[in-house]
C-alpha cells in the first residue's frame, strides 16, 4: 500500500477531511492533552451527529492519549515527525474509530493494565498497529448501531490503514486485534492491509 497523503494536511482538524468522516488533532503537551482531546472528541462527534457515542469514546480516548504520553514518548523523542502524539477520529455511518499515534515501538500490554481493560469494556473492538519506523497507533472501534457488534466497527478500520502508513512509515500496515482471552504473551491476530 502506498499513499501520497500529506501528514500536514491530515493534521488540520477541521479541513475538508473532517466533514468526510475523518478528523485529526495534534497533541503536543501532556499537561493539556486530556482537555484538548476531550474537546476535540465532543466537537467532532457533535458535528458528525454521533454524540450518543461520547460516553464510550471519551473514556477510551482519555486512556489511549494518557498511555501515548506516559509510554509512547518515554522510549522515543518528543520531536519525532510528524507528531509526538496524534489523535485521529474516523467515521463511517454511525460507526467511529479513534486512533492515537505515537512515535514509539513499544506495544500495549492488555492484561497488565487496568486502563486498557477500561478501553476493552467500552469499545466494540480495539487493538494496535504493528510498529513502523516512525511509531504505532493504538485504536478503538465503536459501533453506533448495535453495541457489542464488532463487525460494523471493523469496516470503519479500512481508512485507518492509510493513516497508519502516513504516521508510522509502515509500507505494509498491519492491525493487531486485542483479544481479552489471551495474556501478555498470547498470540495476537494480525489483519493485513486491505482486509
Amino acid at each position: 500500500m502506498t499513499t501520497t497523503a500529506d501528514p500536514a494536511e491530515l493534521l488540520d482538524p477541521w479541513g475538508a477531511a473532517a466533514t468526510a468522516g475523518s478528523a485529526c488533532q495534534l497533541l503536543e503537551r501532556a499537561a493539556d492533552s486530556e482537555a484538548v482531546a476531550w474537546q476535540f472528541v465532543v466537537t467532532t462527534l457533535e458535528r458528525w451527529g454521533c454524540r450518543a457515542l461520547a460516553p464510550r469514546v471519551l473514556p477510551a480516548v482519555a486512556e489511549l492519549v494518557a498511555n501515548a504520553f506516559a509510554h509512547g514518548l518515554s522510549s522515543a523523542g518528543t520531536t519525532a515527525y510528524p507528531h509526538p502524539v496524534v489523535l485521529h477520529l474516523l467515521r463511517s455511518g454511525s460507526d467511529v474509530v479513534a486512533a492515537v499515534f505515537d512515535p514509539a515501538e513499544s506495544l500495549p500490554r492488555p492484561s497488565g493494565a487496568m486502563g486498557l481493560r477500561r478501553v476493552e469494556m467500552v469499545a466494540d473492538t480495539w487493538g494496535w498497529t504493528v510498529p513502523g519506523p516512525e511509531g504505532k497507533a493504538v485504536w478503538a472501534a465503536f459501533s453506533g448501531e448495535r453495541r457489542g457488534s464488532a463487525e460494523p466497527a471493523l469496516a470503519t478500520l479500512e481508512p485507518l490503514l492509510v493513516l497508519i502508513e502516513v504516521f508510522t512509515g509502515s509500507a505494509v500496515p498491519r492491525l493487531v486485534l486485542a483479544d481479552p482471552s489471551w495474556g501478555v504473551d498470547g498470540p495476537p491476530e494480525q489483519v493485513p492491509a486491505g482486509g
